[in-house]
C-alpha cells in the first residue's frame, strides 16, 4: 500500500484496507477481528475528510487552514470516542483493538508526513494521539 500522503486522493476503501491489514495481524479469534474491523471502518470517513482537506490545502497553511484541519481532526476524535466507548463497554478486547488500529494508522501517518513539528497538520496528528490516550485512560477499569 502506498503511503497515505503520497496519494492524489484518498478514499475510505484505502483506509479500510489498512484496517483489514492491521486486524489480520492480530493474534485473536476471527470473530473478534471481524468486530474490530467493522467498528474501526466506521471511523474511516471522518479520517479521510481530514486527510483530503490537508492534501488539497497543504500549501496554504494560513489560520483558516489551521482552524479547518483542527475541526476535521476533532470530528475524527469525537467519532473515535463514540465508537471506542460503546465497544469498550461491551468487550474490552474489541475496544482496545480499535484503539490499536487507529493509533497505528496515526503514528504511521505522523512518521510518513515529513512535516516540521510546528505545522498545523503535524500538531493535529499529535493532538489526536494525545486525545485517544486520554480516552483510553478515562475508560480504564478501576482497580
Amino acid at each position: 500500500m502506498d503511503a497515505i500522503l503520497l496519494k492524489d486522493s484518498l478514499n475510505t476503501k484505502d483506509i479500510n484496507d489498512l484496517i483489514l491489514k492491521g486486524v489480520n495481524d492480530m493474534d485473536i479469534n476471527q470473530d473478534k477481528r471481524n468486530e474490530i474491523e467493522i467498528e474501526s471502518n466506521q471511523l474511516a470517513t471522518a479520517f479521510v475528510e481530514a486527510i483530503n482537506y490537508h492534501t488539497e490545502n497543504r500549501n496554504n497553511t494560513d489560520s483558516s487552514y489551521a482552524f479547518q484541519i483542527a475541526v476535521k481532526f476533532n470530528n475524527f476524535t469525537e467519532e473515535f470516542r463514540k465508537v471506542f466507548v460503546k465497544n469498550y463497554q461491551k468487550d474490552i478486547l474489541v475496544g482496545f483493538g480499535i484503539s490499536a488500529i487507529w493509533m497505528g494508522i496515526l503514528n504511521g501517518l505522523d512518521a510518513e508526513s515529513g512535516i516540521m513539528p510546528n505545522h498545523p497538520f503535524k500538531r493535529e496528528i499529535a493532538n489526536c494521539l494525545v486525545s485517544i490516550t486520554e480516552i483510553l485512560d478515562e475508560n480504564k477499569p478501576n482497580s
